[in-house]
């Protein structure tokens, strides 16, 4: 039952549930209330038995405000939990301390697995117990099973249950995956674990928990470089690995519950776009291969129209977008041609390259030395003896070469095909290959 309050800085035996509980969103002027089970005007035990779906985040207030944006008047008569985040799932059954009324009304309590909870809450003493009454959610079928995903704040990335960095196999049961971690914050760490699944939306934890697995004693177990770390079972991922800020390659022996992690020393370089391009995902840009020191190549068909950019990150948009190489001008895409040396830089600007193919596969070229790219068609040798290049060998080729013989056209290489010069013995060959012989 949701109640709305028109008087603020009501008695203190009055107690409501802030937050997601129920159907109830964050609102302060709509609670969830306890009811006092005993006690006086001045102290005594609430209680409450509500619903909270996995992910869901709430607090508590001795009053409630008269609208639904006047959070700043009831912060006063606000508390929550010892710290933000702070999951209930690790401490059923047994008191906790609630957080000062005011300092902590920004600090919630947040529930992993969705089901009814039993609150008993002591006031004025703010102690806290919560007791798991079944009635749980029916959590929806995790995407993406059967990879490994690192989840948690690296590649740009928060910590949330949809969202990971998928890890190439190797075979033999190896996976490997290059993250980038940039906090921007003064501890400058980041925490990570990994998963088998990915769910269908963000904060379901509960569709994961069985293909979770992380670090194995220890709450944010810090990684040494070069050495093989111990990794927790499935369904032990509430631990974490913790890393500076960097970039890495991570290394995961599932045969040896292992991960490894060295320093990422090597140049990069990739293309992010549309289709073949990754369909403008940077993590599924085509990587460039380092040919020589700085010189970039990759092979890629295009067929039609395709955008795209260059970047030596694919490790999320932040870092792309702080790293991009494009077209100088930021008005609009630059076109460019076959076979044409464009020069680039490091942009800004929201714009792209363009290229038009015609279904060749072409070398792509990235010159970092030199800040310029080329695309270019791979020769196509044609069919011998097709002469005039439609794509098959028909007697208009046999009449093609005798004008080249005779003088009456201009001699190709395609007429050729013999590599005598052109004569009767390539009017004769030319038959034969129409003929089948």
């Amino acid at each position: 039952m949701l109640v709305c309050a028109t008087i603020l800085g009501m008695q203190a035996t009055n107690v409501w549930i802030l937050g997601e509980v129920g159907d109830q969103a964050w609102d302060p002027s709509v609670g969830t209330p306890l009811a006092q089970i005993n006690g006086d005007e001045a102290s005594g035990t609430f209680e409450a038995t509500v619903h909270i779906k996995s992910g869901k985040y709430f607090s508590f207030t001795t009053a409630l405000a008269e609208t639904s944006s006047d959070w700043d008047g009831i912060k006063q008569y606000r508390f929550g939990a010892p710290a933000n985040g702070y999951a209930i799932d690790d401490y059923l059954d047994d008191p906790i301390q609630c957080g000062e009324l005011g300092e902590s009304s920004e600090q919630a309590f947040m529930v992993r697995k969705g089901a009814d909870y039993k609150i008993t809450l002591l006031m004025p003493d703010r102690l806290v117990m919560f007791e798991y009454m079944g009635n749980d959610d029916i959590e929806p079928d995790p995407k993406d099973e059967g990879h490994i995903f690192i989840m948690g704040a690296v590649n740009g990335n928060a910590w949330a249950t949809n969202v990971g960095v998928q890890m190439t196999e190797l075979g033999n049961n190896m996976f490997t995956a290059n993250i980038n971690i940039t906090t921007g914050e003064e501890e400058e760490v980041a925490y990570f674990g990994f998963t088998h699944a990915l769910a269908q939306s963000d904060a379901n934890w509960g569709a994961i928990a069985q293909f979770r697995f992380a670090a194995v004693d220890a709450e944010s177990q810090a990684v040494v470089l070069d050495t093989p770390i111990a990794l927790s079972e499935d369904g032990q991922g509430d631990l974490s690995f913790a890393l500076p800020d960097g970039k890495y390659v991570v290394t995961l022996d599932m045969n040896a519950r292992t991960m490894t992690v060295t320093a990422d020393e090597a140049n990069h370089m990739y293309i992010i776009g549309n289709t073949p391009f990754g369909d403008w995902n940077p993590s599924a840009g085509m990587a460039m291969d380092e040919v020589e020191e700085g010189v970039f190549q990759a092979k890629a068909t295009v067929d039609g129209d395709v955008w795209f950019i260059f970047s030596p990150f694919n490790t999320g948009w932040d870092d792309v977008n702080a790293n991009r190489y494009g077209p100088e001008s930021a008005e609009e895409d630059q076109v460019i041609e076959a076979g044409e040396t464009v020069t680039t830089q490091l942009s800004t600007g929201g714009k792209s390259y363009k290229f038009t193919g015609n279904g060749s596969e072409y070398t792509i070229t990235f010159d970092l030395n030199n800040l310029c790219f080329k695309f270019e068609a791979a020769e196509n040798p044609g069919i011998p003896g097709d002469v005039d290049g439609n794509g098959r060998v028909d007697i208009a080729d046999v009449n093609a070469v005798i004008n080249m013989m005779l003088g009456r056209a201009e001699a190709t290489a395609a007429g050729d095909v013999t590599g005598g010069g052109i004569d009767i013995a390539d009017v004769n060959a030319i038959i034969n290959i129409m003929l089948g012989k």
